[in-house]
């Protein structure tokens, strides 16, 4: 039997483990286990391992009682158990954990957030899961599992994007990277407009970026136009509209400007017309 000591900046933990063989029927999925999919085809390559030399590194579970029924929990070690069921084992050999739910749950983030193949928006769900059911701070989260606080908080950033764009950022066809410069922009139309321009043209990472910062200067541009409109343009362009009988639009700056009539047909566009050959505008 091992013991050893958790600690850190917040609480100390005591635990103790014990390598016991156990069925697998009684082992079951943590539910703050932030890794949702596994690829059948390494889970097959692991069970042929498994098959060949055993398991070299048991997972680690923890002791619990589910409908008066006693069950272990993956702490850690989720694709193991996997493996083993498909390699054909009945039974398996375990670390058992004595620790609570909260140091369980922690301890299952903090293995997967380390692992490279674990996509983005899961470690975002775990992240907000943890703090959710625990009333962690992005502090405490960040100090937990090795990282900055900004970080926490782009992980967690994420899962405020549509559900299309989630779904790319965990199927890897776009990168955190992409999805950080679509979260630059301020509103959902921009968003999109960036997101469709990363996908057609298949933009890098700071390319992305660059993209972002042209539609934000776009649109303060036009919002700096739309700023210098003023009363007097606005009354100009109602007594045109009423007097051509079609929408105009007059956007001024300092002393220039431009005047914008519309017109749907090609007999609407000689009815406006003829109004300016026979001077009649009468404004």
């Amino acid at each position: 039997m091992n013991q050893a000591v958790g600690k850190n900046s917040q609480e100390e933990t005591f635990y103790q483990e014990e390598l016991v063989e156990v069925p697998l029927s009684q082992i079951q999925q943590n539910p703050f286990q932030p890794r949702r999919s596994f690829s059948q085809e390494e889970l097959k390559d692991l069970a042929a391992s498994i098959k060949a030399v055993g398991i070299l590194h048991p997972p680690l579970v923890r002791l619990v009682e589910v409908n008066n029924e006693k069950k272990y929990e993956i702490i850690s070690g989720e694709r193991r158990c996997r493996a083993a069921q498909i390699a054909g084992l009945t039974s398996l050999k375990v670390l058992v954990r004595k620790s609570c739910e909260r140091v369980s749950a922690q301890a299952a983030l903090i293995e997967n957030v380390q692992r490279v193949d674990l996509n983005p928006i899961e470690v975002a769900k775990a992240l907000k899961s943890l703090m959710g059911e625990f009333g962690f701070s992005q502090e405490d989260l960040a100090i937990r599992i090795g990282k900055k606080r900004s970080t926490v908080s782009n992980y967690l950033r994420l899962l405020t994007l549509p559900t299309y764009i989630q779904e790319d950022v965990s199927n890897h066809v776009i990168t955190m990277g992409h999805a950080k410069a679509i979260l630059s922009q301020p509103d959902l139309e921009k968003q999109n407009l960036l997101y469709e321009l990363i996908l057609r043209d298949e933009l890098t990472v700071r390319e992305a970026e660059k993209a972002s910062l042209r539609i934000q200067e776009k649109a303060k541009k036009n919002a700096l136009v739309y700023a210098n409109r003023d009363f007097f343009l606005e009354q100009l362009s109602e007594k045109l509209q009423r007097k051509l009988g079609t929408k105009v639009h007059i956007m001024g700056k300092g002393k220039k400007g431009r005047i914008t009539i519309d017109y749907y047909s090609l007999d609407d566009l000689d009815r406006v017309l003829s109004f300016f050959e026979c001077g009649e505008t009468g404004l």
